[in-house]
């Protein structure tokens, strides 16, 4: 790929589309996982479809001026609109499934609860909300780094000690609870993962088809993805849960995994009859946010409770929506009313 702008777009897209592609088909086949094939599968995914968003949200990050106005506008273009479709989202989302699931109004006035509290205290329809909390917690950390703290050496001394320590210390109570608020802990993990998003995509743009690279990582999936069906390792990264068991694989098979996503990324979005994936990459978050509840959907409507369906649901609904939306959105708006009606 180039390193104009449009193309530096198209094959980010591409990117995030293959890594939602992956969050979904992840969550369709949780209840399937009684399946070794399945259970190994689900393993391989969760190695690197979740570092993968950290890793884009590092891409397009500059350090701020040394002024409140730079962070008040970090804050407001960056954090808010982030902080309003959580709570906005997330709060139509437990009424959705107070009725469709027939759930107690105590049970729903209580999840208003978890929404503020995060992290792992979320379920169901927003188990993937946990995400925001943390996305957002590790965006500041980056800033911050890269921003007030000017030595790119110190700046992985910090992260890589982060690591080292979120990898040591997992699952930590937080005033004898046993889940921390937004998952907080887990930004000692994933600061790494955005810090190398941040300076690994002045590489990236220079990157032309390295099938060479592409190529011996992909083998590298592989022989993971066998020793781990194989029993001969047993190699977890659950972010969400805070759960992982190999400090040194944690560190290098996301990096890696996730470099080897991109690079086969780059060499899709030259595919042009593959460009309706992109649909899916400049969509990622309400696809996030929407596909856990869609699940329900098949049953509702007497469909076979398959994971086939669940990720077809789950990726096409949304999309479906947004489109229709696309189309429609005039109808909705003022734009078209003549000016002596506009304001009343």
């Amino acid at each position: 790929m180039g390193t104009s702008t449009k193309q530096r777009i198209t094959w980010v897209d591409m990117v995030k589309a293959l890594g939602i592609i992956a969050v979904v088909f992840g969550h369709a086949i949780d209840s399937e996982r009684n399946v070794h094939l399945f259970d190994v599968t689900y393993d391989a995914i969760y190695w690197w479809h979740m570092p993968l968003f950290f890793i884009i949200g590092g891409f397009f990050l500059k350090p701020l001026a040394h002024n409140w106005e730079a962070v008040r506008h970090f804050l407001v273009r960056r954090c808010r609109p982030l902080l309003v479709s959580y709570f906005l989202i997330g709060s139509i989302l437990i009424l959705a499934s107070h009725f469709v699931r027939h759930q107690s109004w105590s049970y729903t006035g209580f999840y208003f609860v978890r929404l503020l509290y995060g992290g792992r205290a979320l379920n169901n329809y927003l188990s993937i909300f946990w995400f925001i909390n943390v996305y957002l917690l590790t965006l500041i950390v980056v800033m911050i780094l890269i921003t007030w703290v000017p030595s790119v050496f110190v700046q992985w001394v910090i992260s890589l000690s982060m690591f080292a320590i979120g990898t040591v210390h997992q699952q930590p109570s937080f005033l004898g609870h046993p889940y921390f608020p937004w998952d907080a802990q887990v930004v000692l993990i994933t600061t790494t993962y955005m810090l190398a998003g941040y300076y690994g995509f002045r590489l990236l743009k220079a990157s032309q088809h390295n099938y060479m690279t592409l190529l011996a990582i992909g083998i590298f999936y592989l022989i993971l993805f066998r020793d781990q069906f194989n029993g001969e390792i047993n190699f977890t990264l659950y972010l969400k849960s805070d759960n992982l068991n190999h400090t040194g694989l944690a560190l290098i098979a996301p990096l890696l995994l996730c470099l080897g996503i991109i690079l086969f990324s780059q060499w899709l979005s030259g595919v042009k009859y593959l460009h309706w994936l992109l649909l899916l990459g400049r969509h990622t978050m309400i696809i996030m946010f929407c596909h856990r509840a869609l699940f329900d959907l098949p049953g509702l409507m007497n469909l076979p409770d398959h994971w086939v369906i669940k990720v077809l649901v789950g990726l096409v609904l949304p999309i479906l929506a947004i489109v229709l939306w696309e189309r429609f959105k005039h109808l909705f708006t003022l734009h078209h009313i003549p000016k002596q009606f506009a304001n009343g």
